[in-house]
């Protein structure tokens, strides 16, 4: 049988990274559809280099490395057949090189999110319909399976509403740890709720009708700032499309289904806290995650969530954070399918068959072009008044940071738990 070959190069090798380049390795030992050969990784620090250089030769494979992605795409421009290029980079260049590997009729693999702006998607767009190739985004879960039983059991039954949450505390982490936290951009939207695409496995359609977006905070650029942080980590003094959001929910239309996204930067919604009680008094199981870190002598709330709620014919609530299905008609957990390998090595293996030009299933472009648009239509609905917004960002966080080491005697009440 004739093996097509894909040549890979990667960029960037942080956490998400790393993670990426052994699934590669993996992939390149052992995967039989396709013969994926790592050629080589780019990454600013040497040392993350020199570690994946020998993690590959302790595999018996040789990778050429570089500090200069321009180097990398030189070196894979002189490569015949078949080239990925796999982005797990730093956030506002995923477009740079979507647009590049497209360019040079490479087949590129992004991390969340593609583009930071609607005018970089369309570039992307268009760049993708010239050269006739497609692009991936890793849209991990949609391979969680959660959501591959989910979607077998609303098969036949009628969804009238689809509530996601995804909120965490890492806005106010990014605040009081901004050289750990430099990396992660983009708010509660182009961080949060870009993770989100798998609603469409969840959906009788492929269509959603952006209808509003209720902002509850913006995100400020330090702890009690006069300026607003930026979706790229800088700042802006006006509220606009990039204005990096604190917390927001937006609503949209898909067919007859009511969707609705919520997503946080800074700890858990009130909708968040009531749609969890209802979840926890249905299953006694939690979907809120909460607790406390201390940094340099401040104690702050740590709060997780990554969830989804149905209803309908069938009643249904994923706790993706802890792989959990429940059917809120009965109370009982819901038996998800043993996947052999994890999320990210099926997203990465169903690129590497793209790019052999051999189809794999996966979230279309239609699809990603309904999504990116209406995440983009919820970042440029922001507005309201600069003093009074900074004024409620600040008490938000005022709420969630405790100035000495005492951790807050918080009552674990019902919706706070829950």
């Amino acid at each position: 049988m004739n093996v097509e070959t894909v040549k890979v190069y990667q960029i960037g090798l942080g956490d998400f990274g790393r993670n990426g380049f052994e699934k590669l390795i993996e992939l390149q030992r052992y995967f039989g559809k396709v013969d994926v050969q790592l050629k080589g990784v780019c990454d600013t620090d040497f040392e993350r280099l020199e570690k994946a250089e020998k993690f590959a030769e302790a595999h018996e494979f040789f990778i050429e490395t570089f500090q200069d992605v321009e180097e990398m795409y030189e070196a894979a421009e002189q490569e015949r057949g078949k080239i990925m290029i796999y982005d797990s980079g730093p956030s506002e260049t995923h477009s740079r090189h979507i647009h590049r590997s497209l360019q040079n009729g490479f087949f590129p693999l992004a991390e969340k999110p593609p583009s930071m702006s609607r005018e970089e998607h369309l570039s992307e767009k268009e760049m993708s319909r010239e050269q006739e190739i497609m692009y991936m985004v890793d849209f991990i879960e949609r391979e969680s399976p959660v959501v591959k039983k989910a979607q077998e059991l609303l098969e036949e039954e009628e969804v009238e509403r689809l509530d996601i949450f995804r909120q965490s505390s890492i806005g106010l982490q990014k605040l009081m740890q901004p050289v750990k936290r430099a990396g992660v951009k983009g708010g509660a939207v182009l961080d949060k709720m870009i993770h989100e695409a798998y609603l469409f496995d969840l959906l009788s359609t492929e269509e959603i009708e952006f209808q509003s977006a209720g902002i509850e905070s913006f995100m400020p650029k330090t702890l009690g700032a006069e300026k607003f942080m930026s979706i790229r980590g800088g700042y802006t003094e006006n509220i606009g499309k990039n204005t990096a959001l604190g917390d927001v929910k937006a609503l949209f239309k898909s067919g007859d289904t009511d969707v609705t996204l919520h997503g946080s930067w800074l700890g858990f919604s009130e909708d968040a806290r009531k749609a969890g009680k209802k979840v926890r008094d249905a299953t006694e199981h939690s979907v809120l995650e909460s607790g406390y870190q201390t940094v340099e002598g401040k104690a702050f709330l740590d709060e997780e969530c990554r969830f989804f709620t149905v209803q309908g014919t069938r009643s249904l609530a994923g706790d993706m954070l802890n792989r959990k299905l429940f059917d809120l008609d009965t109370g009982e957990e819901v038996d998800t399918p043993d996947l052999i390998h994890d999320q990210l090595h099926r997203v990465i293996e169903k690129a590497v068959l793209n790019a052999a030009g051999k189809r794999s299933d996966g979230i279309g472009q239609h699809e990603v072009d309904e999504f990116m648009d209406s995440l983009f239509m919820v970042q440029e609905s922001a507005s309201g008044d600069e003093f009074d917004e900074l004024e409620k960002s600040r008490e938000r966080l005022k709420e969630m940071v405790v100035e000495d080491r005492k951790i807050l005697e918080r009552e674990e009440s019902d919706t706070i738990a829950g």
